[in-house]
């Protein structure tokens, strides 16, 4: 059964240490397989990157959608 999950992540290239947290909408079947799709998302740092990973609905998941993470971040 597939799963909703928003996992926020830290987003690098931004300086050494330092980092944008990010959320992405990620759909799975555990909160585990959430986690490392979105480590797999573009500029996400190596090192911790999971800095939340909690369950939505599948209404927020598409309203999520509906715009890119990095434009809801304001990273580009």
């Amino acid at each position: 059964m597939t799963r909703y999950f928003a996992v926020t992540c830290k987003h690098g290239h931004v300086g050494t240490k330092r980092y944008v947290p990010i959320t992405f909408a990620v759909s799975a079947e555990t909160a585990v397989e959430a986690c490392d799709k979105a480590k797999q998302m573009p500029g996400v740092k190596h090192d911790a990157p999971v800095l939340e990973c909690r369950p939505i609905s599948q209404i927020a998941y598409y309203k999520m959608r509906e715009q890119s993470a990095y434009e809801r971040s304001n990273i580009r």
